[in-house]
């Protein structure tokens, strides 16, 4: 007796192979057979007129952010993601050093954390352990490179002794013993912006000694984005490294748009010699991150508490200025900026910080520094800089994977509609409307590309004795509703997802059920 089959379902196995029909029994959480009609289980699910997919992969999380606050993660399970892939961008909850401790804090994302939650993130393996409890999905970590500076030099802004180094490279060490998948760098955020190039390759061969990865938030996506390219793949050279270049695009307006027809080309070239590269991205023209990025990161040297009292200050203010704006009116500064998450404004998120401007009848700029100042920093902004050519291009390159870039958030669905919706978006709108890229090999890059990329032996894939992680849904209706104005929309079209043989989503909506578990780099 099986506990669940999924009947007469038109099956991608996840390999990019054309669909088959099959009835898929599942049993223990492991898919227990794979065939022609059979009977005998305790549900059984009709899938007919639907497509059965492995679940979905989110190689560019940052919900690990949120676990401890939102262990359901309903925000990826009803676009379809079973597992996903966390810190990222430099940025992870452990470790924090008792010598730098709000350094760490910065680090780690800034949030409030309770005393219990900060005592186990002074090693990474602590905090596994602290984790150890259900979950919605499956959840696998990198170790920030922003951490591990932050654990050995704060935010020094300068080159790191070889002492420092060494430090570092131990704790990376310790982190991926621990279970860690390896390492990521956020080269905008310091304090790992602060790093140089040598540095990263250091860190990198550690994270390759140990059979990991290193991703990349690049220290450019703009006007450097070329340079910014050439230097992870000297550092996937001289490390070793597999490198997965996060969240690829050409931002910054038109005069950086089709940018990534060469970036692409030079990925393609490393590949073609040798190199094990790899990309994400996320299916928007719209990027998001912190307000916050815009103070030049040398800045940041000097502590929250001193940009604070700058961006209060008029004299402090008039003095940023030229760092923030250049030679650029504020206006044309900050035509791209939406807010997307402002604790003490919700009514601004989904809107143009221009607009906003006009309303109040204030500069725009400001209107950015008083929210920044009013929010200790932590203000969430929208960029719309970004080419649907460019968000194309990268979407069709063999080697590129997708990921949400984002987490849910306390109050409920604010911020980028990635983080809702991104799957579906894809299948929806760049594979049957757009017809970008076809139906297999959308599914290929949410399955069984990321599985082999980050060494998830039983997952990606629809074959027996596989973890059951499955997606129900139909290819003529899948479509994301979320927009930067209303992010709460829901998806449409996708029936049931599974996580390890439970039922987490039915017609759409997350049960409740809490079946996710750790996955731990594999010693061997």
């Amino acid at each position: 007796m099986y506990d669940i089959i999924i009947r007469g379902a038109r099956v991608l196995d996840g390999t990019g192979n054309p669909a088959f029909h099959a009835d898929v029994a599942v049993k223990d959480g492991k898919i227990a057979r794979v065939g022609p009609h059979f009977s005998g289980a305790e549900r059984i699910i009709d899938a007919a007129g639907q497509v059965l997919a492995p679940g979905f992969i989110n190689v560019h999380s940052h919900q690990d952010m949120a676990l401890e606050r939102d262990p359901l993660c309903a925000c990826e399970l009803e676009q379809g993601i079973t597992t996903f892939v966390g810190g990222m961008c430099g940025e992870s909850p452990a470790p924090i050093s008792e010598k730098y401790e709000e350094a760490g804090l910065r680090a780690a994302g800034g949030g409030a954390i309770s005393h219990e939650s900060l005592a186990a993130r002074r090693d990474m393996g602590a905090y596994f352990r602290f984790l150890n409890r259900p979950c919605g999905v499956n959840t696998a970590f990198l170790t920030g490179h922003g951490n591990l500076r932050a654990a050995v030099s704060g935010y020094a802004d300068r080159k790191l002794t070889a002492a420092e180094l060494e430090e570092m490279k131990s704790l990376l060490r310790r982190c991926m013993k621990a279970g860690a998948l390896g390492v990521s760098f956020g080269l905008i955020y310091p304090p790992g912006s602060y790093a140089d190039t040598d540095e990263l390759i250091q860190v990198a061969r550690v994270a390759a000694e140990l059979g990991g990865v290193f991703t990349v938030h690049m220290r450019s996506e703009n006007s450097g984005l070329i340079e910014a390219t050439d230097e992870m793949l000297r550092v996937a050279k001289a490390s070793g490294a597999r490198c997965v270049i996060s969240h690829h695009k050409a931002t910054g307006g038109r005069l950086n748009w089709n940018k990534t027809a060469a970036t692409l080309s030079m990925m393609q070239r490393a590949a073609d010699e040798g190199l094990d590269i790899f990309c994400d991205q996320y299916p928007y023209t719209a990027s998001s991150t912190g307000l916050d990025t815009n103070i030049p990161g040398p800045l940041h040297a000097l502590g929250t508490d001193e940009l604070v009292r700058r961006l209060t200050d008029p004299a402090g203010r008039a003095a940023l200025r030229p760092a923030i704006c250049g030679n650029k009116s504020s206006r044309e500064r900050f035509s791209f900026t939406m807010i997307g998450n402002c604790r003490t404004h919700p009514e601004y998120n989904g809107r143009m910080l221009n607009d906003i401007a006009d309303e109040l009848g204030v500069d725009p700029y400001d209107l950015h520094c008083g929210l920044l100042a009013e929010n200790r920093l932590n203000v969430t902004g929208i960029f719309h800089s970004m080419c649907e050519e460019d968000v194309e291009r990268v979407m069709r390159w063999d080697r590129a994977m997708f990921g949400t870039d984002g987490a849910s958030r306390a109050a409920g669905k604010i911020g980028h509609p990635r983080i809702y919706a991104s799957f579906p978006r894809i299948l929806g709108r760049y594979v049957r409307e757009r017809r970008v890229i076809t139906l297999e090999n959308a599914i290929r890059k949410m399955c069984c590309l990321p599985a082999m990329v980050y060494g998830f032996h039983t997952k990606g894939l629809i074959r027996e004795g596989m973890d059951a992680d499955l997606v129900i849904f139909d290819p003529e209706t899948i479509i994301d509703r979320a927009t930067y104005a209303h992010p709460e929309l829901d998806n449409e079209g996708i029936s049931y997802v599974m996580v390890n043989g439970r039922i987490a989503v039915e017609d759409g909506k997350a049960t409740g059920v809490l079946a996710g578990r750790r996955l731990l780099r594999r010693h061997d």
